[in-house]
C-alpha cells in the first residue's frame, strides 16, 4: 500500500504540558512505537522520559537494555516509601528529581529510561505502591516547554481504570484492523477521556491495504472517540524482523515523524 498516513481530526483540547500514553492490545507493537517515538522527539530536540508501566518490561529491552543493567521501581521499595510515604506517613509533594539517577538509565541517545518492572514470584503481591509513584510521577513533575513524558503501558484496560494516565494530555491507542480491536481502542479512549485526557489518537497499524483501512474506519463509524486518526502499514519483512535494524523501515519511521509533528503542533496552539 502506499507509504501515506491518513488524518481524520476532530476539535481537541490541550492541557498542559506534553505527556504522551500509548495503550494497545497485546502485540499490536505498541511497545516497538513508543520507542521509536522517543526517538523522533528526541530527534527533534525534545528531552523525552520513557516510563515502562508494562511489567513485562519490554521497553527497556528495545532500548538495548538487560534486567542486570537497569533497576526497576520493584527493586527500589526504599526509595517508593521515601517518596510516597510509608508507615503511615503519606508525602503529598515528593521530590522527584533524583528519580533518573537511583531508579531509571539515560539512553546513548539521551532519553531518559524508568521501569515501573514486575512481579517477581507467585505470591509477590501486586504493583499497587509502584502505580502510585508513576502516579505521583505525573503529577509532579513539571513539563516544561520542550520536555516529554513517554509512556508505554500493559496489555488491557485495568490501568486506565487504576487512574494511571490521569495528568497526560495525550493518548495514543494503537489497534490493529480488526473489530475486536478496534473495539477495545475505543473502550480505552472513552476511559482515557474520563481520566481528562482531551487528545485521544488512534493509531491502526499493520495495514495491509485500502480496502482495510477503509472497513476499518466503517466499523468506527462517525461517532468515535478519537479526536484523531492515522494508520502505519504491515510490511512483511518488517514483521517477521528486527524494525529497529530494517533498511525498510522508513514508511514506519515517516508516519511516527508526522504524527509526532501533529502532536508537537497541537501543543503548540
Amino acid at each position: 500500500m502506499a507509504s501515506k498516513t491518513r488524518d481524520s481530526t476532530k476539535q481537541s483540547t490541550t492541557l498542559p504540558g506534553l505527556r504522551v500514553i500509548v495503550t494497545g492490545k497485546g502485540g499490536v507493537g505498541k511497545t516497538t512505537f513508543t520507542t521509536l517515538l522517543a526517538r523522533n522527539l528526541t530527534e527533534k530536540g525534545f528531552s523525552v522520559l520513557a516510563i515502562d508501566a508494562d511489567p513485562q518490561e519490554d521497553l527497556a529491552s528495545s532500548f538495548g537494555y538487560t534486567r542486570d543493567e537497569i533497576t526497576p521501581i520493584t527493586k527500589n521499595r526504599r526509595y517508593i516509601e521515601e517518596k510516597m510515604g510509608g508507615r503511615g506517613v503519606v508525602v503529598l509533594n515528593p521530590d522527584l528529581s533524583d528519580l533518573i539517577d537511583r531508579c531509571g538509565k539515560r539512553t546513548t541517545d539521551g532519553i531518559g529510561l524508568l521501569v515501573m518492572g514486575t512481579v517477581d514470584s507467585a505470591g509477590g503481591g501486586c504493583l499497587c505502591p509502584e502505580n502510585t509513584l508513576i502516579r505521583g510521577i505525573i503529577r509532579k513533575v513539571r513539563v516544561k516547554e520542550g520536555e516529554v513524558v513517554l509512556m508505554d503501558t500493559p496489555a488491557g484496560l485495568e490501568h486506565l481504570g487504576r487512574g494511571l494516565g490521569k495528568g497526560f494530555s495525550h493518548l495514543i491507542a494503537l489497534a490493529e484492523p480488526t473489530t475486536n480491536a478496534l473495539k477495545t481502542a475505543c473502550r480505552t479512549a472513552e476511559l482515557a477521556g474520563e481520566l481528562g485526557i482531551s487528545d485521544r489518537t488512534l493509531v491502526i497499524n499493520k495495514v495491509r491495504s485500502e480496502e482495510e483501512y477503509q472497513r476499518a474506519i466503517t466499523t468506527l463509524g462517525s461517532d468515535h472517540p478519537f479526536t484523531m486518526i492515522r494508520s502505519l502499514p504491515y510490511d512483511d519483512e518488517i514483521a517477521s524482523s528486527d524494525l529497529m535494524a530494517s533498511e525498510r523501515r522508513s514508511v514506519i519511521l515517516d508516519g511516527i515523524s508526522a504524527l509526532a509533528e501533529t502532536i508537537i503542533t497541537k501543543k503548540g496552539r
